[in-house]
């Protein structure tokens, strides 16, 4: 990812950037996402208004998406999810319709995708657990998005921990 494509990094928040930091896990959950899945990235993101913004990143392919890093919301599949916060599952990007043209993939040259919500204790939609590849991926095992769900549970309970500590 060029900086063109990026917006200027946006701040994590204090509380943000402890949960990530008690879960340096959080790059080990990560690359076990990647090991899981048979994909090459795998990030945690956080939600704004506007933009989706990276929190941690396992970036096997160099897509070049670093912490910080922010893409307009409305050009992802993320925003899909945070519009009906249930998991997405997009083997070929090119081969459907519903999403070959959507900007960001074409930037970023990712052509499979896997997208989960991560949940807030109040039921917020923090943002996602997403999984993408330049190669599309054949998803067989038929319990690696529960599997996929439990650790988006556990991120958002520790993101949800960490601004409860934050507000008190």
């Amino acid at each position: 990812m060029t900086s063109a494509n990026l917006i200027p990094q946006i701040p994590l928040s204090r509380a943000e950037r402890a949960a990530i930091a008690e879960i340096e896990s959080t790059t080990n959950l990560l690359t076990l996402v990647t090991r899981l899945t048979q994909m090459r990235c795998a990030a945690i993101s956080k939600f704004s208004e506007t933009d989706w913004i990276a929190c941690a990143v396992h970036d096997e392919i160099h897509f070049g998406i670093q912490p910080g890093d922010a893409v307009a919301l409305d050009t992802t599949f993320c925003n899909d999810i945070r519009l009906d916060p249930r998991p997405l599952i997009i083997p070929s990007v090119s081969q459907d319709k519903r999403y070959a043209g959507r900007p960001t993939p074409q930037k970023l040259g990712f052509e499979s995708y896997i997208g989960l919500p991560i949940f807030l204790q109040n039921g917020d939609v923090f943002g996602t657990l997403c999984v993408m590849d330049s190669r599309a991926t054949l998803l067989e095992d038929p319990d690696l998005i529960e599997t996929l769900s439990i650790f988006s549970r556990l991120v958002g309970c520790i993101f949800s921990s960490h601004r409860e500590l934050a507000e008190s």
